[in-house]
């Protein structure tokens, strides 16, 4: 599950998952909301923090939205920060921002502040 938090504002746009993500979490709330700030927005700025309910995708179809999102927008993210993202997440990341211009960096979960500080 996606939750907005209030600390979005402008281009930066934050968000909690908890729970097992599914196609309609990304097909009902996260990428209409991304299409909505990329219209507003030449780049964005991603805050992405990680509930200990974490459980992953429930399918490789979600997951694989979650791939599709930084494939089509290679260029159009400023900075993504994960904050108590599980290492395996965290390594996924990596590999993935290949292809993602904008910088990737994980912060502990204790450390939403800093990762807050960094992506503004």
């Amino acid at each position: 599950m996606f939750e907005f938090l209030a600390a979005s504002k402008g281009s930066l746009l934050a968000i909690k998952v908890s729970g097992k993500l599914t196609r309609d979490d990304y097909e009902k709330l996260l990428i209409p909301k991304l299409n909505a700030l990329f219209k507003e927005h030449e780049k964005l700025r991603m805050l992405v923090e990680f509930d200990d309910g974490f459980a992953g995708w429930d399918s490789l179809a979600a997951a694989w939205d979650d791939m599709k999102l930084g494939l089509e927008h290679p260029n159009d993210f400023e900075r993504i920060a994960f904050v108590g993202a599980p290492q395996w997440v965290e390594w996924g990341a990596r590999f993935f921002g290949i292809f993602v211009k904008g910088e990737i960096k994980a912060f502990p979960a204790d450390a939403r502040d800093a990762a807050l500080k960094w992506i503004s």
